[in-house]
C-alpha cells in the first residue's frame, strides 16, 4: 500500500515560512489515500454507488447511516469525480466491477476533572466522576467535550466471488466537525483525493 498525504494549508504556510495560526491550520481537510499497489486499475469500468445515503459509525447514536443533504452532497461529488475518471455508475446486480463504501465515523469525548481549593487535581473521563467533596471543601467540576469526525470513501473489487471483496483503494478525509465550511471543505478534499489518484483515472 502507498500513503499520499494532503496537507494543503500547512504546506502554503510553512513555505511562505511564517509561524501558522491554528485557525489556519484547521481551514482546509487534511486528505489521505491508500492503494493496493498490485491492483490493475485499468480493469474497472463500472461502479455501484448507493446515492444519498452514507454509513454512519458513532458512539453518540444507534443510526448505522445518514440521509441529509450532506450525504447527498458527499455521494453527488464521488459520483462526479468516478464519472470523470471514466468510470461508469450501474445498478448493484448489473455485476459492477467496483463498490463504493461510504462511512462517517464519528466519536464524542468527554472529559471531567474536580479541582480543590488546596490544589488537589482528580482527573475523570466519559462521565465518570471523582468523588465530589473529597479532599476538604468544595470542589469544582470542569467538563470538557471534543467531537471529530473522518469521512471514509472505499473502492472494493467486485469482480471476483470472496465473500468479503478485497479493499483496493480508500480515502481518509477530516475533520468533518471542526472544519470552518464542512460542505465547502467536503467537496474539495474528496476532489483532492482523485487528483491525488491518477492511477484511478482510466
Amino acid at each position: 500500500m502507498r500513503t499520499v498525504i494532503f496537507f494543503v494549508a500547512l504546506f502554503t504556510l510553512f513555505a511562505c515560512g511564517t509561524q501558522p495560526q491554528l485557525s489556519e491550520i484547521v481551514n482546509d481537510m487534511v486528505v489521505l489515500t491508500n492503494f493496493d499497489d498490485k491492483a490493475d486499475f485499468s480493469q474497472y469500468a463500472t461502479y455501484a454507488l448507493t446515492m444519498d445515503t452514507v454509513g454512519l459509525i458513532s458512539n453518540t447514536t444507534n443510526d448505522d447511516a445518514l440521509s441529509n443533504d450532506y450525504s447527498k452532497m458527499i455521494t453527488a461529488q464521488i459520483k462526479k469525480n468516478l464519472d470523470q475518471t471514466g468510470h461508469t455508475k450501474v445498478e448493484k446486480n448489473q455485476n459492477p466491477d467496483i463498490g463504493v463504501n461510504v462511512i462517517i465515523v464519528s466519536d464524542l469525548s468527554v472529559s471531567q476533572s474536580v479541582s480543590y481549593p488546596g490544589g488537589y487535581y482528580y482527573p475523570s473521563y466519559y462521565g465518570y466522576a471523582g468523588y465530589y467533596g473529597y479532599g476538604g471543601g468544595y470542589g469544582y467540576v470542569s467538563t470538557s467535550y471534543f467531537q471529530q469526525a473522518i469521512l471514509v470513501i472505499e473502492l472494493v473489487d467486485l469482480r471476483g466471488n470472496s465473500a468479503e471483496p478485497p479493499s483496493v483503494w480508500v480515502a481518509n478525509i477530516g475533520d468533518l466537525v471542526n472544519s470552518f465550511d464542512s460542505s465547502s471543505e467536503t467537496k474539495q478534499a474528496i476532489d483532492q483525493a482523485f487528483v491525488q489518484s491518477e492511477y484511478l483515472q482510466r
